[in-house]
């Protein structure tokens, strides 16, 4: 087929409105792909809906519509804060960060600060999460080529990243396998 070198004529795209129904399909949609907080929710509803409509910002009609799908996946129990924070949680946990680590992972999420260091707890202890941190990494003395000068420099800012107080990060990398 040939071209005839005019450009097509584009019709201005109209936006399509954004209904309790699309809202409620897209949120559900979303938490059903993975574990999600409120404020995640509100987050994908929000940039959802001004794609959809084409504006940076929403109206308060909108505004309602997302409360409200939001309100009716908490009350069926899809959403959950603190159920989110406890798996988040174990998760990182899992990982061998540290508790502060654990917590900022948490509210990055959307997740309140009282929530969160519920969700954290007591029992996690921060030297045995660095042990675990180094000999998951293969950190320190478990490193392939020994532990160097240099290696040990770079493992402690490993080790900081993940939230570990030079004190705690020393002693995981002096005795990986302590318990």
């Amino acid at each position: 087929m040939k071209s005839s070198g005019k450009p097509r004529s584009r019709s201005p795209i109209t936006p399509r409105p954004v209904t309790a129904t699309y809202l409620r399909n897209s949120a559900l949609h979303y938490v059903s792909q993975r574990a999600a907080s409120i404020a995640m929710v509100r987050q994908i509803l929000e940039r959802r809906a001004k794609k959809r409509l084409a504006v940076r910002t929403l109206d308060a009609p909108t505004e309602a519509l997302i409360e409200a799908a939001i309100a009716e996946l908490a009350a069926l129990g899809l959403v959950d804060d603190m159920r989110f924070a406890g798996g988040r949680a174990a998760t990182l946990a899992g990982k061998g960060l540290a508790r502060s680590r654990i917590a900022q992972g948490l509210r990055s999420k959307g997740v309140a600060r009282e929530t969160s260091e519920a969700a954290v707890g007591d029992d996690i202890d921060d030297l045995a999460q660095a042990r675990r941190f180094v000999t998951r990494k293969r950190l320190g003395a478990l490193r392939r080529g020994g532990m160097t000068l240099e290696s040990r420099r770079k493992d402690l800012a490993s080790l900081a990243r993940a939230g570990f107080a030079y004190s705690v990060a020393s002693r995981a990398l002096d005795a990986p396998d302590e318990t």
